[in-house]
């Protein structure tokens, strides 16, 4: 909507027509078939099994909600922080700055799912639902009020599309959907910029350099969340460091390539989102790109990689704050 003069919302209609060939016609990708069923089978698209979900924690000493119950926040992990490595990277960055300000939270371990985010995309409405209803009754289970989510994927689906799935599940009670829909859900950044700001946690160093940022499309686009992400880099840097913004940043930033279920199937056609992406990041010639989405982390470190720029770092603003506390 934001590039069409009469205001349609184009997203919505493609939707529609990626799930009426997904589940009525049966048109996919072949790719997809082993992703489709790595999410049947084991909740997540690497088809690990769910019994592994939390190892990424080991010795970090993180309770999960069983063991915790009354804890403030509930940390949605997600899948590609649970079970890629340069996820489970950001997740244990996370996990020690929440620790180190004293933020009362737990995870729920092998009871996660997968938020959905995927499967909806890529049209297959009826796997996204059964995967959405799972984790909702954990959350009406466990009265979770607010939850930390890392990953913009799963921070717009829990927040925007699990609400318009509550008048579709018969068996909640109206107390039941008025709980769920009074959740909080709060992206990394947020907090992160809540906690700095008030002094609960610390920086001890800064970083230099030429730093550029690259605005996830679900935080910057659809959630408008800008203001967060741009204090944390300010923070971070403490005025030694040169801070960049691609041309395409904000509102009208550029999509990493993994959006809209891409992540999972493979582009035969024209150039590839992710060198488009970073080439235009390449431009202010950075030492470190910072990004605040693990899709977007891995997009981009790819791209470099096919440029031969692989020794610049591609780093989670989570990453970095704990390499500065």
């Amino acid at each position: 909507m934001h590039v069409c003069p009469m205001e349609i919302e184009h997203i919505p209609k493609l939707l529609g027509l990626r799930q009426s060939e997904v589940l009525m016609e049966g048109k996919f990708p072949p790719e997809l078939n082993s992703f489709f069923r790595n999410l049947e089978t084991n909740s997540n698209p690497w088809g690990i099994g769910f019994a592994s979900r939390a190892e990424w924690a080991e010795s970090l000493e993180v309770k999960t909600l069983a063991e915790h119950p009354e804890a403030e926040y509930l940390l949605w992990v997600g899948c590609a922080l649970s079970f890629d490595d340069a996820g489970k990277k950001i997740a244990r960055s996370l996990v020690k700055l929440l620790q180190q300000a004293g933020v009362d939270f737990a995870i729920l371990g092998q009871e996660e799912k997968c938020c959905g985010d995927s499967a909806k995309r890529l049209g297959n409405e009826y796997l996204y639902q059964m995967l959405a209803q799972e984790n909702l009754m954990n959350f009406l289970n466990y009265k979770v009020k607010k939850i930390i989510v890392a990953c913009p994927h799963g921070y717009n689906t829990l927040k925007n599309e699990y609400p318009r799935l509550l008048s579709f599940l018969p068996d909640l009670s109206p107390e039941d959907r008025e709980f769920l829909q009074s959740i909080e859900i709060i992206h990394h950044t947020q907090l992160l910029a809540d906690l700095l700001t008030s002094g609960k946690l610390k920086l001890q160093q800064s970083i230099s350099g030429n730093i550029i940022s690259h605005d996830s499309c679900y935080l910057s686009r659809h959630n408008q969340i800008r203001k967060e992400p741009k204090i944390l880099l300010q923070l971070a840097s403490k005025g030694e460091a040169t801070l960049f913004e691609p041309e395409n940043s904000g509102e009208h930033t550029f999509c990493c390539g993994a959006g809209g279920g891409l992540m999972w199937t493979e582009e035969t056609q024209g150039t590839r989102i992710n060198r488009h992406r970073t080439l235009e990041l390449l431009q202010s010639q950075p030492d470190l790109i910072v990004s605040f989405c693990p899709f977007c982390q891995t997009m981009l470190t790819d791209g470099l990689k096919d440029e031969g720029k692989e020794n610049i770092p591609v780093l989670d603003i989570a990453q970095l704050l704990e390499k500065l506390v």
